[in-house]
């Protein structure tokens, strides 16, 4: 059983202990969102131009992500993604219920001898 389920489980289910609250009391709000078929969404995420681009995208990192996938520009999305998973890891403060830091397929993994995360390069 995923830790989210011991932690927020339903209010159905009676018999779990350590509980914080119910699932169907979380609120989520999603402040960051993009539509990955909606090119003018994308666009500003993913591009190389100072002047238009919220991301800086150092040829070092470019060079990186075309190792992790076929196509650049899902790669660079996917990190996007991974990156505002871990901005959200971080709102859950020492209740983070998270076992995988999410960025596996772009080379970071949890040591499995410790705690420690670790980039593979």
């Amino acid at each position: 059983l995923h830790p989210l389920y011991q932690l927020y489980p339903s209010e159905e289910v009676k018999n779990i202990g350590g509980r914080r609250g119910y699932f169907e009391n979380l609120v989520t709000y999603v402040a960051m969102a993009f539509d990955k078929t909606d090119e003018n969404s994308i666009a500003p995420l993913c591009s190389n131009d100072e002047r238009d681009s919220l991301f800086v995208w150092s040829d070092r990192t470019l060079n990186e992500l075309k190792k992790r996938g076929d196509i650049l520009q899902k790669t660079q999305l996917d990190a996007v993604a991974y990156l505002w998973e871990i901005c959200y890891d971080l709102l859950l403060g020492k209740y983070n219920v998270s076992k995988s830091p999410g960025f596996e397929s772009l080379g970071l993994r949890v040591n499995s001898n410790s705690s420690s995360t670790q980039c593979i390069t």
